[in-house]
């Protein structure tokens, strides 16, 4: 089972321009190769991200297959509000994982 952890800092203030970071545990499936050709087939990978604060979008971002197994993203907001991160990867099966972490002034 896939799992989404983030890190936030532990405490911040209005105005700061904090680094959010999160990784999420998936497989991803790499290319099958069969006389020296790509087997083509749908593989399953990560390939969007999207991140709210407080409800609000603040990042997204769209990989290929070229991305790692367990991918890591890592991105910047400006707080000006206690409150919550969530995160949401979604690979190619139609699955979503979802994080969530809570901003602490």
């Amino acid at each position: 089972m896939s799992q989404v952890r983030i890190r936030v800092p532990e405490k911040a203030k209005a105005g700061d321009v904090v680094t959010i970071r999160a990784l999420v545990t998936h497989p991803m499936e790499v290319n099958q190769v069969k006389d020296g050709k790509v087997v083509e087939k749908n593989y399953n990978f990560i390939h969007k991200v999207e991140a709210s604060y407080n409800g609000k979008p603040v990042f997204e971002a769209e990989t290929t297959q070229a991305v790692s197994q367990n991918p890591f993203f890592s991105f910047t907001i400006k707080v000006n509000a206690p409150g919550k991160v969530k995160v949401i990867f979604h690979d190619t099966e139609g699955k979503t994982y979802t994080g969530e972490a809570d901003i602490k002034f």
